[in-house]
């Protein structure tokens, strides 16, 4: 049986709400699969083509309008998560950039030692 255009909502919407609690549990974006982005992007993609593909009979019932709603609501959560794990791996970027580049300097002074002595 082919799932409905509520259906997909639901089931995308789920599939959201139990990554966000799993980030509850493990915050840190590096516990995260490589293809997360991905992963969600193409969730995404599968409500946009269930809501444009929705029949009008069921786009004007309530039920869609409330699962829609929610839906809307994790949609925040999820983009104030993204948003968090982008900054925290921005951080800890510049952090090694730092720590490269102080090991850089030790190794030219190193190389510069051995040549001076």
């Amino acid at each position: 049986m082919t799932p409905t255009s509520l259906d997909i909502v639901r089931q995308v919407h789920q599939s959201l709400k139990n990554w966000l609690e799993s980030v509850r549990k493990f915050p840190d974006p590096a516990s995260q699969p490589s293809d997360l982005v991905d992963q969600i992007g193409q969730q995404l993609k599968l409500v946009d083509e269930a809501v444009r593909q929705a029949p009008p009979a069921v786009a004007q019932s309530q039920e869609w309008r409330d699962e829609l709603t929610a839906y809307k609501e994790t949609l925040r959560e999820v983009r104030a998560r993204l948003g968090n794990f982008e900054i925290t791996l921005r951080i800890r970027q510049s952090q090694a950039s730092k720590a490269r580049n102080q090991i850089d300097a030790i190794r030219s002074w190193s190389d510069l030692a051995k040549n001076i002595g």
